[in-house]
């Protein structure tokens, strides 16, 4: 097979395995908001909401967040009466939950044809949001630390737009997922070839490796990390279909992924909060390799067919 082929034919497999699972999830959620179903999502997050010391009305916010993704959260915050009077620490906690718990119908589908069921997503990224959230709020209050108020940097955005805009933003959306793809795909072969795969597998193993991952996923945990989940997901659906990742290292890689990605452009955005960078970024990176090798292990300390049963999607794998 040639590269030019070789190429092409992995645009088409991550292109497919990611849009046939992007499209519906996309349709479903926005069904579900305009059925009401963030509604009852809000009764539930207001106690989490204030044990994390954020405002009652933060938890559409959230919610909103968890649902479709930071930007969306952006927009109902930016129009929040409570937002211009908003602390640094407080910044930090909705921005440090925002960057675990996003776009879940999505990335959770994405995860689940990669080869992690969406239970066990759901369960590690919701609960990692809030147990770093709370205990970033213990810390803060225990030490008085990042208490004046933050400085936001939101437009106005329109809090309601039309199906029809909102089915543009959403094919505009694709779009510029499709040419990342088709970047993402050439630059890995180009990496490939000139040999910075190897060096990037060489200077990942001892990391991967004492967290309990493994080296042999070690592009894509690269790949989830810096360009994010759906990116590194598609890879990943890709490499489990053709048997080149076993289902455990896939698994390890999946939750890391799921904790901590797309570090650029999400803490890019959530920037405009005024959040602490230190904290949702390096402190969330190390509590989140941290938090992903306790995971390893206690997944690890389950029998064969319960693993199978209740965290791996054996479909994912070998599959036609």
């Amino acid at each position: 097979m040639t590269i030019f082929k070789k190429i092409v034919t992995d645009i088409y497999i991550v292109s497919w395995a990611l849009f046939k699972v992007l499209i519906p999830t996309l349709i479903v959620v926005k069904i579900a908001e305009m059925a009401g179903a963030v509604y009852w999502l809000n009764v539930a997050m207001a106690p989490i909401v204030t044990m994390i010391g954020l405002p009652a009305d933060m938890a559409i916010v959230l919610t909103t967040t968890m649902l479709t993704n930071p930007y969306a959260g952006l927009m109902l915050l930016s129009a929040m009466p409570s937002a211009a009077s908003l602390s640094v620490a407080q910044t930090t906690i909705i921005a440090s939950f925002m960057l675990f718990a996003h776009s879940l119908p999505v990335e959770a589908a994405i995860t689940r044809n990669a080869g992690l069921r969406v239970g066990v997503t759901l369960v590690v990224r919701v609960g990692a949001a809030i147990l770093f959230c709370a205990l970033l709020n213990l810390f803060f209050n225990q030490f008085n630390v990042l208490g004046e108020t933050a400085r936001l940097h939101l437009p106005q955005f329109d809090m309601t737009p039309s199906l029809l805009q909102w089915g543009i933003d959403q094919v505009k959306g694709l779009v510029f997922i499709q040419v990342v793809i088709v970047v993402l795909i050439i630059g890995l072969e180009l990496l490939r070839w000139i040999g910075v795969e190897r060096l990037i597998q060489k200077m990942m193993h001892p990391i991967l490796v004492l967290v309990g991952i493994g080296s042999r996923a070690s592009t894509i945990v690269i790949v989830g990390l810096t360009l994010g989940l759906g990116f590194g997901g598609g890879l990943m659906i890709k490499d489990v279909r053709q048997g080149m990742i076993p289902a455990q290292a896939a698994v390890g890689s999946l939750v890391l992924i799921n904790l901590y990605h797309s570090v650029f452009e999400d803490t890019a955005v959530l920037m405009l909060l005024g959040p602490s960078l230190f904290y949702i970024l390096v402190v969330r990176g190390i509590f989140s390799l941290i938090l992903t090798y306790v995971i390893i292990r206690l997944l690890a300390q389950l029998s064969e067919p319960n693993y199978d049963r209740f965290v791996v999607n054996t479909k994912a794998f070998g599959a036609n």
